[in-house]
Formats: structure tokens, sequence, C-alpha cells
């Protein structure tokens, strides 16, 4: 059961000793209790549960030693033989069954479960897991061992044979060469264009396409799936129906094994540089509108302040919140020519010299080092108000900074460039651009700005941009996740919402992304918290929080411990056009108990419907509750609703 809280890692550090303006790398290793199983302890550091799986990273990382095949450290091949092993004794059948089943040879099945080779992908690994009833959560932690295991290989040849790029000595600055870029290669089943250098650690991306096309061709069956079945709604509105004042926004309905929501889900860009953090629950934050860019921190060449950043990334730790630090605004030193930003301090031009930006990137990474969680490359890519250089030029510079923050951190996840004017035909032409660079091999994640056409717009728009984002990656052989990192550049004009639109506007935003999952989002952030100038206020700093804030909250105390099983709207889900609907499910407190509900919504107006079996009680977000019966007829509409089922 997801919790609100993060599970401690094995290893934390602590801040340096001397305090908020110091230049200093000093950080240092202390130990804690680790909630992994005895087995993990002292093996894994970083340790944490995903699901039911623990994962880690080898404490120390392996890099020498024996090795498997040629692929990955032999420890990370033998923890996964392990736990394949593990599933198939559990499952009580013999190799030669379970090579009937999943079209395996025995040989070859022997080999993956006693870790003499490392399945060539994912694809495989699923096959086996599944056909042995693995738990979704299971799965989680096979992808995260086969995918350290596979890419041992390559991590190690580049760790012997390059350059530390962007290493320097403190106290003096480094006159380094760039860092080297690997030879052209053309992998199978990647997209590239004619000169496009392979990357030398190639990251989640095609790793993941296996499962992605598996997924997509469930999403196919769903779809067919969903509109035949039975749901818990006896007669709502056919086709051409709809509520009074909805909008038809046509999105497919799906449904998947259900899969847990993490907390980490409900993030909030930070807009103050006070070091305050929400006064109300929330899963994790990104700076950006912080005081923390590029240029509020290094002046001039060589002068850091690192007082603002220190204080907001003390205070998330304090407040246990993950922190996504956003890279941008280029000092006015590093690009004098430049295009010039809309903020006063910084360029939208690249650096002159890139030596500039791998010098910075390396002092945060190792600052931060195990206090700052996922880094995200660049912001609003697409808009020359914030990046005014070339897609080439950004590329490198991605690939660049990737490389240093995986030697300086590598347990810190990498967000490619934040894609913005989605909407718009030049943001995705940026986007496709951006793709045929090959880029996003080197990141753990596609941070976009999904949000709807208007700022004051529904949020139901963003699932229809996220579907579009999703099939340009999948076109180029690309599987990350997506990080909803923002709004569109109207958000700093439109006006105030009032107070009850904008607390409907703020939980469904992150209703919006939850639809969103199967187009592979992963992460949201609300924009923004602790800033005036924005038409949804969920806090101000100093304040108590709105009813928006309230009612975010609620959706998160109804989504504890429950795992997304499938959303649906219109027709095709036998609802009102302008209806939303999707159903979660948890375990109760009792053993074998299973507590299912549905949330419903519309993204304009009313809608009504008729309870199916099992309805026993609607929630509404003000926290009023009453009792129904199945056959009754309710009606629901912008601000969300939960239906509480019995089996």
């Amino acid at each position: 059961m997801h919790t609100q809280h993060r599970v401690p890692p094995c290893v934390t550090r602590a801040a340096p000793p001397n305090g908020a303006a110091s230049d200093a790398d000093g950080l240092s290793e202390q130990s804690a209790s680790c909630p992994c199983p005895a087995g993990m302890v002292g093996r894994f550091r970083g340790c944490h549960l995903l699901g039911n799986v623990c994962v880690g990273r080898r404490d120390p990382p392996s890099r020498t030693g024996t090795r498997d095949s040629g692929r990955g450290t032999m420890s990370d091949a033998q923890e996964l033989a392990r736990l394949l092993q593990e599933l198939k004794d559990r499952s009580g059948r013999s190799f030669a069954a379970l090579a009937r089943q999943t079209g395996l040879s025995r040989s070859s099945l022997h080999r993956y479960c006693t870790g003499t080779t490392v399945p060539g992908s994912f694809g495989t690994v699923e096959r086996i897991a599944r056909a042995c009833a693995a738990e979704p959560d299971e799965l989680d932690g096979l992808y995260r061992l086969w995918a350290r295991a596979d890419t041992g290989r390559e991590e190690q040849a580049e760790q012997e044979n390059a350059e530390p790029e962007g290493a320097e000595p403190e106290g003096a600055e480094p006159e380094d060469s760039p860092p080297r870029t690997a030879p052209a290669a053309r992998t199978a089943g990647t997209s590239r264009t004619a000169g496009t250098a392979s990357p030398t650690a190639p990251r989640m991306a095609r790793r993941r396409l296996a499962w992605l096309r598996a997924l997509a061709a469930v999403a196919l069956l769903a779809v067919t799936a969903v509109a035949s079945t039975a749901l818990p709604y006896d007669d709502g509105p056919r086709a051409g129906e709809r509520g009074d004042g909805g909008r038809r926004l046509p999105v497919p309905p799906w449904s998947m094994e259900p899969r847990g929501v993490p907390p980490e889900f409900f993030g909030v860009t930070m807009n103050t540089d006070t070091g305050a953090m929400p006064g109300f629950r929330v899963g994790a934050v990104r700076l950006w509108e912080s005081e923390t860019r590029w240029s509020n921190i290094e002046t001039r060449r060589g002068h850091r302040d690192w007082t603002v950043l220190e204080r907001m990334v003390s205070a998330a730790r304090r407040a246990r919140l993950p922190v996504l630090y956003t890279f941008g605004g280029t000092p006015h030193w590093a690009a004098p020519g430049g295009v010039r930003s809309v903020y006063t301090d910084a360029r939208a031009a690249p650096p002159d010299d890139l030596r500039d930006w791998d010098r910075f990137v390396h002092r945060v990474a190792t600052r931060f080092r195990g206090r700052i969680d996922a880094y995200e490359l660049w912001d609003n890519v697409g808009s020359r108000s914030h990046y005014a250089g070339s897609v080439r030029t950004l590329a490198e510079m991605t690939r660049r900074a990737a490389r240093i923050i995986r030697r300086a951190d590598p347990d810190a996840a990498v967000a490619c460039p934040s894609v913005s004017r989605l909407w718009e035909e030049e943001g995705r032409d940026f986007l496709r651009a951006l793709v045929a660079t090959g880029v996003y091999d080197y990141c753990d994640a596609a941070a976009v700005k999904l949000h709807p056409r208007r700022a004051d717009g529904p949020p139901e728009e963003m699932i229809e941009l996220a579907r579009r984002v999703q099939r340009t990656l999948y076109q180029a052989d690309i599987a990350v996740p997506l990080w909803n990192t923002g709004p569109g550049k109207d958000i700093a004009t439109t006006p105030h919402l009032d107070a009850r639109r904008a607390a409907d506007h703020a939980v469904r935003f992150y209703l919006a992304g939850l639809y969103s999952r199967f187009f592979n989002v992963s992460h949201t952030y609300f924009y923004s918290w602790g800033g005036p100038n924005v038409p949804v206020v969920l806090q101000l700093v100093g304040e108590a929080p709105t009813e928006a804030a309230r009612h975010v909250e609620r959706l998160q105390e109804w989504l504890d411990g429950a795992r997304l099983a499938s959303c649906g709207q219109g027709r095709l889900a036998d609802l009102p056009e302008n209806a939303y609907r999707c159903r979660f499910e948890r375990s109760g407190t009792e053993a074998g108990e299973r507590e299912r509900f549905l949330i419903l919504w519309t993204s304009g107006g009313h809608a009504d419907t008729r309870l199916g079996e099992g309805a026993y009680r609607v929630r509404e977000m003000g926290g009023d509750a009453h009792a129904v019966r199945p056959g009754e007829r309710v009606r629901f509409g912008e601000r969300p609703a939960m239906v509480e089922l019995r089996d």
C-alpha cells in the first residue's frame, strides 16, 4: 500500500557542514535504517520498496569483477535470475511446462533462471513472469533489475574509455575539453537521423519499447472491452446524447491491470524562494519559479551563491518531499550577445561555451548528490522566450548534462528538456526535431507541457495532448515516461477563477493526469504554489490553503493505497459525452477483502446516470457522504464525486 511519506533510503546524506553559502561539495554519508527485507540490507544502497518489491543499487556499485556473458554485472544478473527462479518455483511449473506456455526453449529458460544469460529484452522477462502469475509490483521490480543488468556492460565501457567530463578540483575552474561523443552507430529499432551519435549509455527508451507495444495491444482490446462490458451504470445517455453545458472532448477509454498511484504523482511547481513548503498534502516539488535558475546562482563565471537553492532543497527534505530541479536561464556573462529571455537576469540563448554549462551541471549534481531526486534539463523549450538556440545544441547540452549527472549521482533521474507549445504546429515540429536527434535515449523521462488550450479551459484537454505526444515518441521507437511540468504561455495573463471554479479545476488537473497514465504520464506538477499571479491559487506564502488546495488534498485521501484500473469518457464508456469516470480498487482491512470505487466528474455542466450493482455510498469533495442504492440516478458535475461499491 502506498503511503503519504516516502520510504527512507538505506543511505542518507548530510547537508554541507559550512552552510548554504559554501561552494564545497562536502557531503557525508550517514547510516539509516533500511525498510527492505534483511536479504537486501548490506548489499544495496538507496534501496526502497517499489510496491511489494525492494529495489536498489549495489553498494558500492560494482564496476569491476566477473561479467555475465558480456551483459551487466554478475550481481545484477544473479538477482534477476533468483527472482525468476522464485517465480517459477512459486508457480509449481517445470521448465518443460513453462516452455510450452511462453514459447521459449527449456534451455533458454534454464539459462535465464540460473543467471547464465540475461534476456535480451524485457519482453522475454515479462513473458516468463506473467506465465508465473507475477503481480504488477513484481514486474516493476524485475524491470529495474533487468535494466541495470542490461546496461552494465555499456556503462562499464564508458567508465573505462571516456574522460571524466565536468570533473574539477575544488578551488579551480577546469580547462577540460568537452565530453567525448560516441561514434555514430545505428541500433536496431531506434530511429535516428544520419550522423547522429548513438548514446554510450542508452537509457530506458528502447528497453521499454517491447513493454509499451504490449500495452498498446492491451489498449486496443481495452477500448473494445470497456465499450461492450457491463459497467456499474445501467442506462446513461447513448450515442449523440450529452449532459447540459458540457464540451465534446472525445478520448479513448482504457482498462489495464490495476496499478498504484504513488504520492509523488501529486507535484507542484514552487513559486517562492522563502523555503516555505505547502501547508496541505502534496507529493513532490519542482524548483523553477523559485529564484534557483542558473542565472540566479552563478552571477559571474565561477562565482556561485547557493543560498536560495540550499534553503529550498533543505526545506523540501525536511518535509520529505522529492525534489525536481529545473535547469535554465543562461547568465548574461555566458551568452553576452544572445537573445534575452523573459527573465531580466537571463538569456534565452544557450551558453557560448558549453564548458560553462558542464561546470554548472557538475557543481549542482555533486553538491546536491542524494538530496535532489531528479533533474529537468531545461524549461519551456519550443518557446524562444526560454530557449532560442538550435535543436542540435539543445541535444548536445542534454547529452552532456545527462552523463555528468549520472556520474555525480547515479540514483538521480534525468528528464529531457520540457517541450512547450504542443497545441501549435511549431511546438510539435520542435518535439519531432528533438526526437530525431536521439537524445531521449539519454533520459529517464520526457518533460512536456500538458495543459488545456487556454489556461482556464477544461483540464481534460490535457488527455488528448498526452495521447498525441505519446504517439509521436512511440513512432520513433521511444518509450519513456512523460512528466507534465507546467502550463502554457497565457498562464500569467489569465484572470483568477472564482473559488468554486478554481477548486474544481485544480482537482480535475490531477484526475486528467491519472486518465493520461495510460499514455505514459507518470508525474504531474501543478503550476504553481506560493504565487498570486495564476488563475488557480492553491496557497499563498504565509496564508491558509485555499478551497482548491483542500480539494487536492481530499483527492489524495480518497486515493490512499488505491490502484487505478480503468478510465473512460462519453458513449464508449456508457456515459454522457461530457462525463468522465475512473475506477479504482484497494485491499481492505481484512484478508481477501477488496474495496472498489469510482470517481465521476464532467468537463463542463452536469450529467446524470443510473447506479449499477454494488453502489452503496457517494462521497462529495466537501466531505459529505450519503447512502445510495443500485438503480438510483445520481447527478454530478465539474466537482468530482466518489461512488463506493460493494462486491
